[in-house]
């Protein structure tokens, strides 16, 4: 993967751009040629778990705007299952690897995306990473406009980001808060590691829920350039709504104009604001 991290995948000849690492083809040459060439189940299955699940980390460092769900990770196991059989069965590594699993592994990518940008990315070789910063709390205080000293609890930080740096310091405030995000580099009691779809939200649950450029931002790329996926964020942001008590605010940026235009005003009150190098900020509070 290392080896590989600025190839593209969507290249229509990906497949004689791709290299082997010759520590890493070593290793499976010796794997290959132990005395019964057999890896327990236990053992096969957990190498196949975390290689999947390595492989889908570094896309989505690549491009964090993926949908990657339980069903798309459990095909991607199942590439790497039958290149480990098809290994077995021919003893010829390179060939599997470039005219069976890259080509697998292409196929399996270019579902996650729209078909215009798979159009435009066949003819590129190489890419470069969305690049995702992740803010101080006192920058995201300022930007989404919170008041701590008013804020109602408990509070959620949809996307908090992995070092959940709003988080700790609403902990630090002597606030009941909590945080969730898909890859967290920090562990807390407070914290936990989940994509936001798996993550269920309790009806009139939450006091305050907040999003810092994470969940509306992955909406409005649905809204723009994904509709495929438009339709569970529309159901998910939803459910945030419906999480928050009465009189519970979420805070987030960007704004959702296309969705708060649409919302009761007899159930829920929305404030606009302008912000920092023009990214909009938005105020939901439920009110029925």
């Amino acid at each position: 993967m290392l080896a590989n991290s600025s190839k593209n995948l969507l290249f229509e000849n990906a497949k004689q751009i791709m290299d082997t690492e010759p520590g890493f083809l070593a290793a499976l040459e010796e794997l290959l040629n132990t005395s019964d060439g057999d890896v327990s189940d236990d053992v096969h299955a957990e190498v196949v778990s975390f290689t999947a699940n390595e492989l889908v980390k570094r896309l989505l460092a690549v491009n964090p705007y993926l949908g990657i769900d339980k069903q798309q990770v459990g095909t991607l196991k199942g590439i790497y299952q039958r290149t480990w059989r098809t290994m077995k069965q021919t003893g010829d590594i390179r060939t599997t690897l470039r005219e069976f699993h890259y080509p697998e592994l292409s196929k399996w990518l270019a579902s996650l995306y729209p078909e215009k940008f798979r159009d435009v990315l066949k003819d590129v070789s190489t890419i470069s990473s969305v690049i995702y910063g992740e803010y101080s709390a006192e920058m995201q205080i300022e930007l989404l406009g919170i008041d701590v000293a008013q804020i109602q609890q408990p509070v959620l930080d949809i996307g908090c980001g992995s070092h959940a740096n709003l988080m700790k310091y609403f902990r630090s405030q002597g606030l009941e808060a909590y945080g969730i995000d898909r890859h967290l580099e920090v562990r807390d009691s407070c914290l936990e590691q989940v994509d936001w779809f798996d993550y269920v939200l309790t009806p009139n649950s939450w006091g305050t829920i907040v999003s810092n450029m994470g969940f509306t931002n992955h909406l409005n790329y649905a809204y723009l350039h994904d509709v495929s996926q438009l339709e569970r964020y529309l159901l998910k942001m939803k459910e945030i709504l419906m999480s928050l008590s009465i009189n519970g605010r979420f805070y987030y940026a960007p704004s959702l104009p296309f969705v708060e235009e649409k919302l009761s005003a007899k159930e829920y009150r929305v404030e606009g604001m302008r912000a920092v190098n023009e990214v909009s900020v938005s105020v939901i509070t439920r009110i029925a």
